[in-house]
């Protein structure tokens, strides 16, 4: 009956409201007021993370529905040492039944702070250019429990992160940013307890001000708000920190490392130096040293704050994870400064029942026994409450502090999710087919990410791993806009993203597929369809390589050669290289090219031009041969030509060493190969070498051209064989005779200067098979054999004989004097066509001579045998004469007397590149006066030949006046003949004419010291006058 009395008594108390007041503990939930009175209650909150409350409570409302209390607000009320109240608000995160008595029910609540409901929450995002604390705020503001009740009390600017992922749960996320940057949170909760708010510090003084804790010495049994017991303890910790990372921007070196060294506190005790922990903290884990230096610090201070710990135990009913308090009445504290008695609270936990009369259920999962639990681990210094109506609590807390002269910071314990591989696609500014930047970095959008449509603020610069990647060498194939991409991390870390490499998809497909025997690369056309590739193709037995461009239609085909149309092997075009194009073509190699059919292994030298210079080397033996014949008859001979072929053959052959430059070559590399020691180009094929077009041919050289066939020479015209020859033809045949025909035509030979021999050993005939013989001179005819004649002349005829004249005809006919007028037709006369001339004449104008002191000074013009072909002395004017030779030839002006010091220069036709192997030399004449000014300044003349080396000097010690230039622009003495114009005025100079607008220009003296150098250009221009 007494506990029918007792919950009867309870019922009365329920139903006037008055069952919670004044009690140790009071609930207020979303139920009507009253319905849950606290019977029990454990609860635990840390510096840095969350709080959780376990109570037990009995409702005389048995069928409770459970779901209506989750995640609902609730608010504990603990009773102060004053009478007042401390609110903790949180919300409900575990509601059970655990049974009833009558008419009374034991339940049970779990309720945490609003943080806790980040556990339920799991995002992939990112932000970019941001520092912790925004990013922080971005998550905490996803939550409405949160929303508008949390702030930061920082003591410094946090520096924004360029890439920051998440991807796990908000409550792992928001801790680990908070655990990198050293931050902490404790709760502030709203007097009237309604709200919570979370505070973000990142230093202790940022904490609520400290209040009064005082000891209380064992043995006192009165109720006291105080500490019963208290004492330190002190944990081994590591003594340094290291830290290496690597910055790809700025790398480091082993003489400069980025890392950071960090002891700890030197009050710390004698800790073993070898306790160092060095940490490679990731691929650029920071920028600039100060940076570095700040993460280690958090390192160390976490370590300096869980070296030395207090350890207390009482009934303070104020106390709360992040509160500070001053210690007082404490024997061995109270002699330190006030500063050491400060200590802040890491950790509470509390156990405390009720002082409402309330039957003491047991139910499973109950915290009967808690209370218990805490009066026997206190050893009896737990301190009874009571209450007025006679009934008794209990209110016991455990307290972990430490001092706040040294920093907190929270355990490193949410570590970043490891990653693995993940794809994404490639993005950039809408309408662009590419984007990167000088370090050939892309953007992705990952497939998970919700937060971007696409463009290029849908992540940070991403590094590209390529094939092969050098400074300066190397591979590039960049991922384009649109293409899925596999995406590594460095370490896992999920900050530091790299493209690994690209995949094919439905979207992008390869270009060649299913058969397996093609591969290679394709790029393709910005904004376009062209493309340039490299296919390999490993088809058995037909094994074949391509390299091609769309433009044109360009490609280099080698091996077993095919007609492929994408992905379609086809016809066979046969095997070996072609090397096409619808477009131009060039082929250029400076220092010599040989082009040859003739069979060799794969390892002979490419210059062994061995069937060739002995092809060669036999046509110089018939020439020779045919040459000495020609001449023993009378002929031209061929030594003119036989010395051209000489000079090719011995520039096709030059030992030349392999490079001896020291450093690696693993042995390989010696050794000696044929080499040309001339730019020359050799053709040679054992089988044939034919030239074809449908429009002419031209075949030039400026010195010799030999035409040597080692059987028969055919030439063929569709209508007429024309040849112009400057001085002479001579026409040698050996054995066989030679054969002059016209099938239509009139044959005509004619001598407009000289005269016309025929001549043979045996018998000259000359026949008119349709028609008559006429023989008509203008001075006289002589016939003559066996010392008679007849000679017609001057109207007469003589007919002598040493022997008998023999007459005979059907009739003699000696009428009186009768004459024929025949007319001769005349032969033109004239120069030669193409005689060369040139003049030399100073840059500007040809007063110049007078500035560079060249007046009166005496001057010869010669060829390069020494002939001298002009003299005299240069004349106030400064003008030097015309001077004309028949054939293209080196003339040399010489002006002034002493010793030259000759520098080569260059003659060129405009348009052409100088000559290669440009020399110096000396030369020089009798010196009359070391002093006085003289050069020598060597030029070629050309017809339509091109170019040819001169040279340019001036006397040893003095410097050289202004070269003289040719100038072919006046001349009036009417010869048909090819002017040579040298002008120094190369062609990638500012002031260089073309050939078409050089007609009487000439550089001024302005415009003569940028063009002047040591080895002078000079440009040749062409025309006729």
């Amino acid at each position: 009956m007494g506990l029918q009395v007792d919950i009867q008594s309870i019922m009365s108390a329920l139903r006037g409201g008055l069952l919670q007041q004044d009690r140790l503990l009071k609930l207020d939930t979303t139920l009507p007021a009253d319905t849950l009175i606290v019977s029990r209650a454990i609860g635990h909150a840390r510096l840095g993370r969350d709080v959780e409350w376990t109570l037990d409570v009995v409702s005389t409302v048995g069928n409770l529905e459970l779901k209506a209390l989750i995640a609902q607000p609730v608010t504990l009320w603990i009773q102060q040492g004053d009478g007042g109240y401390r609110p903790v608000q949180g919300y409900v995160l575990v509601a059970r039944r655990l049974g009833s008595d009558g008419a009374m029910t034991l339940y049970q609540l779990r309720f945490t702070s609003a943080l806790h409901f980040l556990h339920y929450r799991r995002d992939e995002r990112y932000w970019q250019d941001q520092a912790a604390d925004a990013i922080i705020t971005d998550v905490l503001n996803r939550h409405p429990q949160l929303q508008g009740r949390f702030r930061f009390e920082l003591s410094r600017k946090l520096p924004a992160r360029s890439y920051c992922r998440q991807h796990e749960t908000d409550w792992n996320f928001v801790h680990r940013m908070m655990e990198s940057e050293g931050l902490y949170c404790y709760w502030e909760y709203a007097p009237d307890g309604s709200s919570q708010t979370m505070v973000i510090v990142d230093a202790l003084y940022a904490t609520p001000a400290p209040f009064d804790v005082w000891f209380q010495r064992q043995g006192t049994h009165a109720e006291a708000d105080a500490l019963g017991h208290w004492a330190g303890s002190r944990m081994l910790q590591s003594a340094h920190h290291t830290t290496r990372t690597f910055d790809y921007k700025n790398p480091s070196t082993p003489y400069n490392p980025k890392g950071t060294t960090l002891p700890t506190r030197a009050d710390q005790g004698e800790l073993p130096q070898q306790l160092e922990v060095y940490e490679y903290t990731g691929a650029y884990a920071y920028a600039e040293h100060e940076r570095g230096e700040s993460l280690s610090q958090i390192q160390v201070e976490e370590w300096e704050s869980r070296a030395k710990r207090f350890h207390g135990s009482g009934a303070v009913r104020a106390i709360d994870a992040g509160r500070r308090f001053m210690l007082n009445g404490h024997p061995e504290h109270d002699r330190d400064r006030a500063q050491q008695r400060e200590f802040v609270a890491i950790d509470v936990r509390w156990t405390i029942q009720n002082n409402v009369a309330i039957p003491d259920f047991r139910f499973p999962h109950s915290l009967a026994e808690a209370p218990e639990f805490a009066r026997a681990a206190s050893g009896g210094q737990a301190q009874p409450v009571a209450h007025a109506d006679g009934s008794t609590g209990f209110y016991h807390v455990d307290i972990e502090a430490q001092r706040t002269t040294i920093p907190y910071r929270s355990p490193l314990e949410h570590e970043k999710p490891e990653m693995h591989l993940e794809t994404a696609t490639v993005v950039g500014p809408s309408g662009e087919e590419v984007y990167t930047d000088d370090l050939n970095r892309v953007k992705v959008r990952f497939h998970w990410d919700r937060q971007n449509d696409g463009d290029e603020r849908a992540s940070c610069w991403l590094r590209v791993a390529q094939s092969d990647s050098g400074s300066g060498y190397g591979g590039v194939h960049l991922p384009r806009v649109g293409e899925e991409v596999g995406v590594g991390y460095f370490g896992g870390d999920c900050d530091r993203p790299i493209v690994l490499f690209r995949v094919f998809n439905g979207k992008t497909r390869p270009q060649w597929h299913s058969n397996g025997i093609l591969s290679g690369f394709r790029s393709k056309e910005y904004a376009g369809s062209g493309f340039n590739e490299l296919v390999l193709d490993d088809a058995t037995g037909q094994n074949r390589a391509k390299l091609a461009s769309s433009i044109g239609s360009t490609a280099l085909h080698l091996g077993y050669l095919i007609d492929q149309q994408g992905n379609v092997r086809g016809n066979y075009l046969g095997s070996g290289f072609d090397l096409r194009t619808d477009h131009y073509g060039a082929v250029r190699a400076n220092r010599g090219l040989y082009v040859t059919t003739h069979a060799k292994s794969a390892t002979s030298q490419p210059l062994d031009a061995g069937e060739t210079q002995r092809q060669l080397e036999s046509a110089g033996s018939l020439m020779d041969t045919l040459s000495q014949a020609g001449v023993e008859h009378h002929a031209e001979g061929l030594d003119s030509g036989r010395a051209a072929l000489k000079t090719l053959l011995d520039a096709t052959r030059l030992d030349a060493a392999g490079a001896a430059l020291g450093g690696r070559t693993a042995g390989g590399g010696t050794g000696n190969a044929n080499a040309f020691a001339e730019p020359v180009m050799v053709f040679g094929s054992p089988a044939g070498i034919g030239l074809s077009t449908q429009q002419a041919a031209q075949i030039h050289a400026d010195r010799q051209v030999n035409l040597v066939s080692g059987e028969s020479t055919h030439i063929a015209a569709g209508k007429s064989l024309i040849a112009s020859v400057a001085q002479k033809l001579s026409l040698f045949v050996q054995s066989a005779g030679m054969k002059l025909f016209a099938g239509k035509g009139k044959v005509e030979i004619q001598a407009h200067s000289d005269n016309i021999e025929l001549t043979a050993q045996q018998t000259v005939k000359v026949l008119s098979s349709g028609a008559g013989v006429e023989v008509a001179a203008k001075d006289g005819i002589l016939l003559t054999s066996g010392n008679a004649y007849i000679r017609i002349k001057d109207g007469n005829i003589e007919i002598h004989a040493p022997g008998k004249v023999d007459v005979k005809g059907a009739e003699h006919l000696f009428a009186g004097p009768q004459g024929t007028n025949y007319p001769l037709p005349p032969l033109p006369q004239g120069e030669l066509i193409g005689k060369q001339s040139l003049r030399f004449a100073t840059f500007g104008a040809d007063q110049l001579a007078d500035d560079i002191g060249w007046t009166d000074k005496p001057y010869q013009i010669a060829n390069a045998a020494g002939e001298v072909l002009a003299a005299g002395q240069v004349g106030a004017d400064g003008r030097l004469p015309r001077t004309l030779v028949d054939a293209a030839q080196t003339l040399v002006l010489k002006v002034g007397t002493g010793k030259w010091e000759t520098h080569e220069v260059v003659a060129e036709t405009p348009g052409a590149e100088p000559p290669a192997g440009t020399t110096t030399g000396t030369t020089g004449t009798t010196a009359a006066s070391a002093s006085t000014p003289a050069t020598t300044t060597t030029t070629t003349t050309t017809g339509a030949a091109g170019a040819a080396p001169g040279m340019s000097s001036s006397p040893t010690g003095s410097p050289a006046p202004p070269p003289a230039t040719a100038d072919g622009a006046d001349d009036a003495d009417g010869a048909e003949r090819t002017n040579t114009d040298a002008a120094l005025s190369p062609q990638d100079d500012p002031y260089f004419l073309p050939a078409e607008q050089q007609e009487g220009q000439f550089i001024d003296s302005q415009h003569l010291a940028a063009l002047l150098t040591p080895a002078v250009l000079a440009q040749v221009s062409e025309g006729e006058q």
